[in-house]
């Protein structure tokens, strides 16, 4: 049987009888110039590969050995704004970090954004400024109310919502003073502003069951008003899960017909557009709390990833807007639990895409040739679709698996790389022993990672998994078997 679909997304079904397509630590990338009807390739194979998610290199650590709860650059991009526990930094290139000051809360997410002239931060109960040229950081109560929950900027005015209303506020231009005239309220539906976002010199107000888009129109002293037009039936479920992706923003959406879905959404996007799938939404609403949930967008090796993690849940789920694909992030603990994935928050800096940890204040590189999770194991599973024919017994003589070989380490673990292969009999819910099955040592290039003798099923699921901190590409299946009579 060549390629079967082996290679694959995440897609766990509402019954795992129907599909339990696992993905965790592995990314699907496609080949544009693979087609299944393409000569070369008539069998699929290569047309969909999987290569492993970032590992996490240590770069920095701050003092308060908590939740890294905000990011934010300054102008220039040599300064990287961090707030972790209750304390706000500044950090250099060097990833040395000085203390600015602290906050009122110690817990909980942090929005960060500047105007060019100082930094601006809103942490639910209230807002604090930075002026970076003076070194003054200090909590601000002006406007028309106290508090806020997100902040952003545009046209060098910072705006922000005040929590538990439909109002928002904002700064005046290239200011972190707020006039106690400079607020308005969304017009389209009376349900509060959960979060606000800027998107192409648009102001994008996100309520709990709709939203809608105002621009800044000059006036004084609030210069922004409403586009008529863009109100939709969408609201946001999880403040924090707003992130910018592609043309538009990405967020866990809600309205009042039902539970959330993922969404992308913005000025160059009017309608939204649902990119979670049947599977993704079955498992987010099995979620004890959702509102919770928060998210970043980066760019690496070509692919452009939201990151969606749910911290009561603890699980990340990532889309690849390339793709259109969905799979897991996750550490392993030693008692062999899946976790949430550590990043926090993310943000570009110093050439580099930096996380911070939800726990212990540490700040990551997210780097595409580091396959540990700072140091400990990354492990990578995969588990492929059913493999039947119409439900009769099918012998399985061989199986192997195309990973790129040769990748062993010269010494130490990893030297002689292998993938633990187990497989189901019954849809998924109890599972062979362990198999090993070696990957190639270095230089190893025609090594095969195959498995003989593997028994006969009626319904079949196949699943691998690597933790050896080599490259872990895998390319494609190909499984041996035979049909019988019944």
């Amino acid at each position: 049987m060549p390629d079967f679909s082996f290679v694959g997304a995440a897609y766990e079904a509402a019954s795992p009888t129907q599909d339990t397509q696992v993905c965790i630590n592995w990314y699907p990338e496609v080949d544009p110039t693979k087609k299944d009807d393409n000569p070369f390739t008539p069998d699929g194979r290569g047309v969909i590969a999987l290569y492993p998610t970032p590992g996490l290199s240590v770069v920095g650590e701050l003092a308060a050995a908590a939740e890294v709860r905000g990011f934010n650059v300054i102008p220039g991009g040599q300064t990287l704004l961090a707030v972790s526990g209750n304390k706000f930094y500044s950090i250099d290139t060097n990833y040395t970090a000085t203390e600015i000051g602290t906050l009122l809360t110690s817990s909980g997410q942090v929005s960060i954004t500047n105007n060019g002239v100082a930094a601006y931060l809103t942490d639910g109960t209230s807002r604090y400024y930075y002026i970076w040229g003076t070194g003054v950081f200090a909590a601000i109560a002006d406007g028309a109310f106290a508090g806020g929950d997100v902040c952003a900027e545009m046209d060098n005015f910072i705006f922000y919502n005040d929590p538990n209303t439909n109002q928002f506020g904002c700064t005046s231009a290239g200011s972190i003073v707020s006039n106690a005239l400079n607020s308005g309220q969304k017009i389209g539906g009376s349900d509060n502003i959960v979060a606000v976002a800027a998107d192409h010199r648009q102001v994008i107000l996100l309520g709990e069951t709709e939203s809608e888009r105002w621009v800044n129109v000059g006036t004084f002293p609030f210069p922004f008003a409403i586009i008529p037009g863009t109100s939709i039936q969408h609201g946001l479920q999880a403040r924090f899960s707003v992130a910018r992706l592609g043309e538009g923003l990405a967020c866990l959406a809600l309205d009042d017909r039902g539970q959330a879905t993922v969404v992308m959404w913005g000025a160059a996007i009017p309608s939204p557009v649902r990119i979670s799938t049947f599977a993704i939404e079955t498992a987010i609403q099995g979620y004890s709390r959702t509102d919770d949930a928060i998210a970043y967008s980066y760019a690496q090796s070509g692919h452009e990833f939201y990151v969606l993690t749910f911290p009561t849940a603890d699980v990340t789920w990532c889309f690849d807007l390339s793709t259109g694909l969905w799979h897991r992030r996750a550490w392993r603990d030693s008692n062999n639990f899946y976790h949430r994935h550590r990043s926090n928050c993310a943000v570009v800096f110093n050439n580099q895409i930096i996380v911070g940890d939800y726990q212990n204040g540490k700040l990551y590189e997210l780097s595409t040739t580091n396959y540990t999770d700072a140091g400990d194991p990354l492990p990578c599973v995969r588990r492929c679709p059913h493999l039947t024919n119409d439900l009769r017994n099918t012998f399985h003589h061989d199986l192997q698996i195309q990973f790129q070989p040769g990748v062993g380490l010269q010494t130490g673990q990893g030297s002689d790389p292998e993938c633990i292969l187990r497989f189901s009999d019954d849809g998924g819910f109890t599972w062979s022993n362990d198999h090993i099955i070696k990957i190639g040592k270095v230089g190893k290039y025609r090594n095969r990672a195959i498995k003989r003798r593997l028994g006969l099923a009626r319904d079949r699921v196949y699943e691998i998994t690597v933790t050896d901190p080599v490259y872990r590409a895998v390319i494609s299946a190909n499984l041996n078997a035979t049909v019988g009579a019944n």
